[in-house]
């Protein structure tokens, strides 16, 4: 991009940005706990931070709620009642 007021980014700008958008899910429990997995699968982490932006608190405790039931359901982990 460029045009008047714009600030030209390096390339490790650019990079940062690039990391940024790919990490950032968006879309269903399922959708995103699987693009986690990935994340979690490809940099070796043993933690991952979850982070909603939402304005209203309720939203963003469901959001946490809804990731959290896909991915005890899908780890068979937390939620995983039949043992």
């Amino acid at each position: 991009m460029s045009g008047p007021g714009t600030i030209p980014l390096s390339i490790l700008d650019l990079a940062l940005v690039a990391d940024r958008v790919d990490t950032r899910f968006v879309g269903s429990p399922h959708t995103v706990a699987e693009r986690l997995r990935v994340l979690q699968h490809v940099t070796g982490a043993d933690e991952l931070l979850v982070t909603t932006i939402t304005h209203d608190h309720a939203d963003r405790l469901r959001s946490f709620e809804l990731l959290a039931e896909e991915w005890g359901t899908a780890t068979g982990a937390a939620g995983d009642s039949s043992g």
